[in-house]
């Protein structure tokens, strides 16, 4: 069953935030705690909007919140502050079974800059999943449009070679959650509406 995509429609707030499955271990008789990292770190998103006119985009908006209830919900991620990034229309996996925490990737604008702080998205299986450019600064392409990215977190796949990573329009991909209340009409308005999506791998 394909993912409900979830309209950018009056969106008041839009807060991504991390599920962590990673621990700490705590250190015997005062020794240091040592930090734990293991793979299944994923995201999550918090959204809010303002009223609706019972109109179209209200429509629209809680419609698409109806059929994902019981499916899956995709959204894009916004991100208002971030500068574009050039990066290319064909900017694929570069190399199967790659994991860990540096991804290569090819079809990239030679010279192209990956800031840190930006997100992306990988579709592996039909499914997508939201990292984030980690690293000190940016991170260059060669002179063949490949590089080698550092990510947060750690990938929760082997990939295969050739799957896409959407750096223009990344998406959030998972279960809806929070929208158990559904939707309040008041007169010729819709009130407005919360809910999050939790990406499930």
């Amino acid at each position: 069953m394909s993912a409900i995509e979830i309209p950018h429609l009056r969106i008041k707030s839009f807060a991504l935030r991390p599920r962590l499955f990673s621990g700490e271990q705590e250190g015997a008789l005062g020794g240091p705690d040592l930090p734990i990292p293991r793979p299944g770190d994923r995201f999550a998103v918090d959204v809010a909007t303002t009223q609706f006119r019972n109109e179209g985009e209200g429509r629209r908006m809680v419609a698409a919140l109806f059929e994902a209830s019981n499916s899956s919900a995709i959204m894009r991620i916004v991100q208002p502050n971030k500068k574009r990034l050039i990066v290319g229309k064909t900017v694929v996996v570069d190399g199967t079974d790659q994991g860990g925490m540096t991804l290569s990737l090819r079809g990239l604008v030679p010279g192209a800059a990956l800031t840190r702080g930006n997100f992306f998205s990988i579709v592996h299986g039909g499914q997508r999943y939201v990292h984030m450019i980690a690293g000190t600064g940016s991170a260059i392409a060669d002179d063949a449009g490949r590089i080698a990215l550092p990510i947060w977190p750690m990938l929760r796949f082997l990939t295969i070679d050739g799957e896409p990573a959407e750096f223009d329009a990344p998406m959030i991909e998972g279960k809806l959650l929070g929208f158990d209340k559904g939707a309040s009409f008041v007169r010729a308005k819709t009130e407005p509406l919360s809910f999050s999506i939790q990406e499930r791998a």
